[in-house]
C-alpha cells in the first residue's frame, strides 16, 4: 500500500513538474483583435482573432483551436462562452479567424480567450484578454456638429473648394479665421461613475478636455482622410477623470487640413472642406446600473483660444496673453462666451479611428551650435525628423518668441529652409509674463534638423529647448545590422525617413508646402515599411481613403490621398492601389481586405481598359521620376504604365483566385498575356535585347515583371548588367521606380553583386553621397529639394531580403513558410536581422569568418523555412554542433547554385560550417 501512495505521489510531482515545463516553453505571447492588442475602438461586426505563441520547443505546431467569446470574465474563467464558441476546430491556423453567429453590441466590453492543441497531444489555454467596441450603427449616434457662433457652414457642391476656373467669387464668400477656437460645457454627474467612454473628433485638428485635464496623448487628431466623406474619431476611456458633481468638457479646435488658408486651395496643396467643428460623445455607466449620454449640442458655449494663426505648412502663433485659465474645469465663469453653431451632418460618415494614433514618440535634447545668448540661438538635433520643439522661456509680456525650422544649414551656422519652398515653417509664441512659461505647437508641425530660437522685443531667455518626434505610432518591428557602415546609415536613414512620413498616412516630406499622399512614395517603400513597422491599420485606413476617392463616373483613381479626387494621368501612381493591396494581402492574410477592395480594384482595370488601344497604354508625366538619364523627360521610359497594366492584371488574377472567382481569374490571366504580348511587340527591340532606348528602368522592370521572353531574358539582363557597369561605372540613372524595381530584378536573375555595387558605390551618384551629409534620405539624387523623402529608401527591403536573406515564399501567407537566403556580397563578414509578424519573430544573425560561415535562425511556432547555407558542397556542416545528419528536426534537401538547401521548421538553430 504504501509503495503504490508513493508511486502516486512520483507520478503527481512528475505530472506537473512537465506541465510547468510545458506552459514554461509553450505560452500564448500576444492576443490582437483586427490586429490589435486589447483595442477599446472596434467598429466591425465580425471581428478577426489572431494569437502569437511563443515555444521554446522545435516542430512545434498547432493542430487545432478553439475560440471563446463572452459578455464577461466570469462566464470565461468557467470555459461558457455566451456569445460564440467556435467548437474545437481542426486547423494549424493563428491569425485572422472572423467572429461568425453572433451580434456585437455597440459600447460594449468582450471577453475572449483562445485554447490551442499541438502536435504532441497538448492542450493550452489563453488568459482571458478583452476586447471593446465603438458605435457599430449611425443610429447609435445622438451627438451634433458643433462650432463658432454664427459659423456658415457652407454646402459645396463637391463637398470642398479648390482654386479653379471662374470660381474665384465663391472663394471671396468664404468666411475664415485662422484663429483657435474653444469649446465648453458644464455637466452636473449625479451618481457614482462605474464606466465612461468618449468618442470624440475634430476638425481639423482637436485637443479634449475633461476637468482642465487633457485626455490621452494623441496630437493632431483626428488623421487626415477624404473629409468630404468620412471623418475618423477617437475612443478613449474616461472613467478616472469624471467624478460625482460637477465636470467640465472641453474641446480646442485648429485648423488643420480641413479648413486651410485660401493661398493654399490648390490641386497639389489643400481644399477647403468647411469650418472648424467638433463632435462629441460620452456614455456615462453609472453604479446603480443607469446611464447617461454627454453629447455636443447648442447647450454648449464657444470663445476665441490663444491660437491666433495656424496652418500646417506656415505654422502657428500662439498668445499666452489670451488664454482663458481653468476654461475646462468646472466653475468657470463663462457669462461672456458665446452659444455655439449647430451644423448639419451631411453625408459625412464616422469611422472609428483603428490604426495608432499620432503621438510624440520621443523627444530630442539638440547641441548649440551659435547664437548671440540675446536675441537669437541655433540648435542642431542630431537627427532630420518630424513635430516640433518644447522651450521653456522667460520674459516681460508680449515678448515674442520666434522659432524657425530648417532641414539644412549655411556655412556661418545660420540655418537654411530653402527645402521649405513656400512653407514658412515658423512658430511664434509671445510671453504673458509670469516666470517660467512652457510651449509646444498644438496644430502644426515641421520637418527639420536645425532650430533657430529668436526674439523680436526684449532679451532671449531660454532655459530648455527639446525636440519632440511625432509620427504615427505605428510599433517598430524589424532589427537590421551588418558589418558595413554605409549599409547601417542607409537602414537608419530609411527608418527616419518612414517615421518622418508616416502621419496618418504615408506622406511624400514633412518640411515643404506639399506633404501629401502621393501613391508612388508608398509603392515603392511599402515592402521596406513592412518589415520596419506594423502597418496594418496604417495601410487599411489609407486604402479605404483611396476606395471613397475612387472616380464614380470612369472608375479611375486618384493618384494622392487622401485628399478628393481630382483628375490627374499617373497610370504608374495610382496602380499603387492594386500593388499595396496585393501585398497587404500576403503580408498579413488578410483575405476580407481584397473581397472589400475587389469591386474598386475591377472597375478601376475597366477603366485602363479604357484607355488602352491594342493592350498599350498611353505615356503620362511620371515615369520614373527623378531619373538621371541623360535627356530624360518626364512620362519615360513610356513603356511603363503599359507594364503597370500587365502588372495590375497579373495580381487581379490572383486576387480572382483567392475569392473563388474562377472566371474573372481567367479572364484576367489572358488578359495579362495579351498586354504582354503587346508590350514586347511595341518597346522590345530583338535586334539590340533592350527594351524602349535601354536604360536602366526600361530593361529591368520588365525583368522584375517576368515580361521579357525566356530566350530573351539573358540578353536583357546582359544589357542592364552592361549599362551599370561600363556605361555608369557600377552608378545607377534610375529614379523613385527603378530604384526599387532594379535591384530586385538583380538579385531575382542571380545577380546581387551588380546591385550591391551600386549600394556600396562612393561617388555621385549614390547613396553615400546622401549619408554623408544627410541622417535622412533625399528626395533627388541630386540631393536637391527634400532631405526627408522615404522614397530612395525602398533599398531597404533589399537588405532585409537579399543581405540578411529573409524572403517570403509565394502562397505562404503572413511567412507560414518562409526562406532564408543571405548573399555573401563582397566584404560583407556578418548581418543580423528579425522583423515581427503576425506569427511571431523571424530572425537571422550570420557571420563569415576564412574558414567558417555560421548562421542562427530563429523560426515562428507553427513555421517553417527553407534555409540557403552559402558553401562549397564538400564543406562540413553542422547544427548545434551536431553533424547534420544526426541533427533533430534538419532536413537536408540538397545543394543547389552553391548553396546548402535546408528544411526545418520552428524553433532557434545555430548552423556552422567549415570548409574541408
Amino acid at each position: 500500500m504504501k509503495r503504490n501512495i508513493f508511486i502516486f505521489f512520483v507520478f503527481i510531482i512528475v505530472f506537473f513538474a512537465c506541465s510547468e515545463k510545458q506552459k514554461k516553453g509553450f505560452s500564448f505571447e500576444k492576443m490582437l483583435v483586427e490586429n490589435i492588442v486589447q483595442p477599446i475602438n472596434i467598429d466591425v461586426q465580425q471581428p478577426h482573432f489572431s494569437w502569437v505563441i511563443s515555444s521554446s520547443e522545435r516542430n512545434h505546431e498547432q493542430t487545432a483551436y478553439q475560440i471563446l467569446l463572452a459578455s464577461s470574465k466570469e462566464m470565461l474563467e468557467n470555459n461558457k462562452a455566451d456569445i460564440w464558441d467556435s467548437e474545437k476546430t481542426k486547423s494549424v491556423e493563428t491569425i485572422q479567424h472572423k467572429l461568425q453567429n453572433a451580434k456585437l453590441k455597440s459600447n460594449q466590453k468582450y471577453y475572449w480567450k483562445a485554447v490551442v492543441w499541438d502536435n504532441r497531444g497538448a492542450k493550452l489555454e489563453s488568459q482571458v484578454d478583452s476586447f471593446e467596441t465603438a458605435f457599430l450603427q449611425n443610429g447609435d449616434w445622438q451627438a451634433q456638429w458643433i462650432g463658432k457662433e454664427n459659423a456658415v457652414d457652407t454646402v459645396l457642391e463637391k463637398g470642398f473648394i479648390i482654386e479653379e476656373k471662374n470660381n474665384k467669387a465663391e472663394i471671396e464668400a468664404i468666411e475664415y479665421s485662422g484663429q483657435s477656437l474653444l469649446l465648453r460645457k458644464e455637466v452636473e454627474l449625479p451618481r457614482k461613475i462605474k464606466l465612461a467612454k468618449a468618442f470624440v473628433t475634430g476638425v481639423g485638428f482637436y485637443e479634449f478636455f475633461i476637468n482642465g485635464k487633457r485626455v490621452g496623448d494623441h496630437v493632431l487628431d483626428p488623421a487626415k482622410t477624404p473629409y468630404h466623406k468620412e471623418i475618423l474619431y477617437s475612443t478613449y476611456d474616461v472613467t478616472d477623470l469624471l467624478h460625482e458633481g460637477k465636470n467640465a468638457f472641453g474641446i480646442h479646435l485648429g485648423n488643420g487640413w480641413h479648413n486651410p488658408y485660401k493661398k493654399w486651395w490648390k490641386q497639389y496643396r489643400m481644399q477647403w472642406f468647411g469650418p472648424k467643428k467638433a463632435f462629441a460623445q460620452i456614455e456615462i455607466s453609472y453604479a446603480d446600473g443607469s446611464v447617461e449620454t454627454i453629447k455636443t449640442d447648442k447647450s454648449w458655449s464657444c470663445s476665441d483660444g490663444p491660437v491666433v494663426f495656424n496652418c500646417i505648412y506656415d505654422g502657428e502663433i500662439y498668445d499666452a496673453n489670451l488664454e482663458k485659465a481653468g476654461w475646462a474645469t468646472a466653475g468657470f465663469d463663462d457669462s461672456s462666451w458665446k452659444k455655439v453653431s449647430v451644423f448639419h451632418p451631411g453625408n459625412i460618415s464616422l469611422k472609428s479611428q483603428n490604426m495608432p494614433a499620432i503621438k510624440v514618440t520621443q523627444t530630442i535634447q539638440p547641441t548649440e551650435i551659435s547664437g548671440n545668448q540675446n536675441n537669437s540661438r541655433t540648435f542642431d538635433m542630431g537627427q532630420n525628423f518630424t513635430g516640433w520643439v518644447r522651450v521653456k522661456v522667460r520674459g516681460e509680456k508680449g515678448t515674442k518668441i520666434k522659432i524657425r525650422f530648417a532641414e539644412d544649414i549655411h556655412e556661418d551656422g545660420t540655418i537654411d529652409d530653402t527645402s521649405n519652398e513656400h512653407a514658412k515653417a515658423t512658430a511664434e509664441y509671445i510671453l504673458k509674463g509670469e516666470g517660467t512659461e512652457t510651449y509646444e505647437p498644438h496644430f502644426t508641425y515641421f520637418g527639420f534638423k536645425y532650430v533657430e530660437v529668436s526674439s523680436e522685443e526684449g532679451l532671449l531667455n531660454l532655459d530648455e529647448i527639446t525636440g519632440c518626434v511625432v509620427h504615427s505610432d505605428n510599433r517598430q518591428v524589424g532589427y537590421f545590422e551588418c558589418s558595413d557602415s554605409l549599409v547601417n546609415k542607409i537602414h537608419r536613414a530609411t527608418v527616419w525617413s518612414q517615421k518622418s512620413n508616416m502621419l496618418g498616412y504615408p506622406m511624400d516630406c514633412p518640411q515643404r508646402d506639399e506633404r501629401l499622399g502621393w501613391f508612388g512614395d508608398a509603392q515603392v517603400t511599402a515592402e521596406e515599411a513592412m518589415f520596419n513597422f506594423d502597418m496594418a491599420g496604417f495601410f487599411k485606413n489609407w486604402f479605404r481613403g483611396i476606395q471613397l476617392n475612387q472616380d464614380k463616373e470612369t472608375g479611375d483613381l486618384p493618384i494622392i490621398s487622401p485628399q478628393p479626387y481630382i483628375w490627374d494621368e499617373g497610370i504608374e501612381w495610382s496602380s499603387t492601389y492594386i500593388i499595396m493591396l496585393w501585398q497587404y494581402y500576403t503580408w498579413y492574410n488578410d483575405k476580407q481586405i481584397l473581397a472589400e477592395h475587389y469591386p474598386t480594384m475591377k472597375r478601376y482595370m475597366q477603366f485602363l481598359d479604357s484607355l488602352a488601344t491594342d493592350y498599350i497604354l498611353p505615356s503620362g508625366w511620371i515615369g520614373d521620376w527623378g531619373s538621371l538619364v541623360e535627356g530624360w523627360k518626364e512620362g519615360q521610359p513610356e513603356s511603363v504604365p503599359t507594364a503597370f497594366y500587365y502588372f495590375n492584371a497579373t495580381i487581379l488574377s490572383k486576387v480572382a483566385g483567392v475569392l473563388g472567382n474562377s472566371s474573372d481569374q481567367k479572364y484576367f490571366s489572358n488578359q495579362a498575356g495579351k498586354i504582354k504580348q503587346a508590350y514586347n511587340q511595341n518597346y522590345f527591340h530583338s535586334e539590340t535585347g533592350n527594351y524602349n532606348n535601354g536604360s536602366q528602368m526600361a530593361n529591368a522592370f520588365p525583368l522584375f515583371l517576368g515580361i521579357v521572353p525566356e530566350n530573351e531574358q539573358q540578353k536583357a539582363l546582359e544589357n542592364l548588367v552592361h549599362d551599370i557597369e561600363v556605361n555608369n561605372q557600377n552608378h545607377l540613372t534610375t529614379g523613385v521606380l527603378g530604384t526599387k524595381y532594379m535591384p530586385e530584378a538583380l538579385a531575382q536573375m542571380g545577380r546581387p553583386d551588380v546591385a550591391w555595387n551600386i549600394i556600396t558605390q562612393k561617388t555621385y551618384p549614390s547613396w553615400n553621397s546622401m549619408m554623408e551629409k544627410y541622417t535622412t534620405v533625399c528626395e533627388f539624387w541630386t540631393l536637391k529639394q527634400s532631405k526627408n523623402h522615404v522614397m530612395m529608401g525602398s533599398i531597404d527591403a533589399w537588405f532585409y531580403k537579399y543581405i540578411a536573406g529573409i524572403q517570403q515564399k509565394a502562397n505562404c501567407l503572413a511567412f507560414s513558410s518562409f526562406t532564408i537566403k543571405p548573399n555573401l556580397l563582397e566584404g560583407l563578414t556578418y548581418a543580423k536581422a528579425s522583423t515581427e509578424t503576425l506569427r511571431g519573430k523571424i530572425a537571422v544573425d550570420w557571420r563569415k569568418q576564412p574558414d567558417i560561415f555560421s548562421m542562427n535562425v530563429e523560426v515562428p511556432f507553427n513555421t517553417s523555412a527553407t534555409v540557403f547555407i552559402p558553401g562549397a558542397k564538400k564543406d562540413k556542416l553542422f547544427e548545434n554542433e551536431t553533424t547534420l545528419e544526426n541533427a533533430d528536426d534538419v532536413t537536408y534537401v540538397g545543394y543547389q547554385d552553391g548553396r546548402h538547401v535546408l528544411k526545418i521548421s520552428s524553433g532557434s538553430y545555430a548552423f556552422l560550417l567549415k570548409k574541408s
